[in-house]
């Protein structure tokens, strides 16, 4: 969680805090790269080794990885570069949340299966309800936005501008990289590796929910104050997951918002509501699945 939220915090950090260097957040970063490769190596070295005759080539293996991946996390030059590192890094933070999983006898729950009417009704619903819910989440935060700057406290309850601005985002290929890195932490590290871990250890959903929620907000620092918003964003996915499970309807919703997101800020007007118009009947006709019986009776 620490390794999740960690460069966010220093970002915000460096946008309240005028004697912070603007590379903090990026040589925090590079510090968590460090953590991640070496931890990484260690337990899948620790779960694939079975003979010393596949030791070195694994060994090599990681080792190369290893340097790939902190030469792309390290301070960047260029936004494109500093947003190639953030996507390595979350994926990579991603596999490591998945191989913790593997090493505490649990594994994340893909939830994407479409061999039958049953799994695809139920694989539609989920992935439908995920984005609807990115879709309040995200409306919310514009609305507590708008109305705080319509106050004249945006300025100092609001350290962003817009989300665009405060991720950096200014081609897609960037925007598709950040939310690449957005996806792979927050659902795979923030909702679903941790639910997975929190319900083995039997804590109490109130914990689950509370350790979730807060690992959100703090994620969302740059945002200012708005990023308590993010509370309601975060128990809505912690909700579905327990409820559903399924890691990969889960990211696909929000890859999906991520992506209506994206087509506003480089599309035509036009274009971009298309996709979000269509998207959301899909979402809609998805979820309404929710009360449709199964077969037998069962809701």
């Amino acid at each position: 969680m620490a390794l999740a939220s960690g460069p966010s915090l220093a970002t915000g950090t460096t946008r309240v805090v005028e004697a912070a260097p603007d590379v903090l957040a990026e040589w925090v970063r590079f510090g968590g790269a460090l953590i991640v490769t070496v931890w990484l190596a260690g337990v899948v070295i620790a779960r694939t080794s079975h003979g010393s005759r596949r030791q070195i080539p694994q060994q090599l293996g990681f080792g190369l990885g290893g340097a790939v991946f902190l030469y792309t996390t390290a301070p960047a030059s260029t936004a494109l570069a500093q947003h190639l590192g953030e996507a390595v890094y979350g994926c990579a933070l991603a596999w490591l949340a998945v191989e913790v999983c593997r090493s505490q006898g649990v594994r994340l729950r893909p939830g994407f299966a479409i061999w039958d009417a049953e799994q695809r009704r139920r694989t539609w619903m989920v992935t439908s309800l995920s984005y609807l819910i990115c879709v309040v989440s995200g409306f919310l935060t514009a609305q507590i936005t708008a109305g705080l700057q319509a106050l004249g406290v945006g300025e100092a309850l609001v350290v962003g501008l817009d989300q665009r601005s405060s991720i950096g985002v200014v081609t897609v290929a960037d925007g598709v990289l950040a939310f690449v890195t957005t996806v792979a932490i927050e659902d795979v590290v923030i909702v679903a590796a941790a639910v997975t871990l929190l319900a083995a250890a039997r804590r109490p959903a109130w914990q689950v929910y509370g350790v979730v929620c807060l690992v959100e907000i703090a994620l969302h620092v740059y945002m200012g104050a708005v990023a308590l918003t993010i509370a309601l964003y975060a128990a809505g996915r912690v909700w579905l997951y327990r409820r559903y499970g399924g890691v990969v309807p889960l990211l696909v919703g929000h890859l999906l918002f991520d992506l209506t997101v994206l087509a506003n800020w480089t599309a035509p007007a036009s274009a971009s509501r298309l996709l979000a118009g269509g998207l959301a009947v899909a979402a809609v006709c998805g979820a309404a699945r929710l009360w449709t019986p199964r077969r037998g009776g069962e809701t």
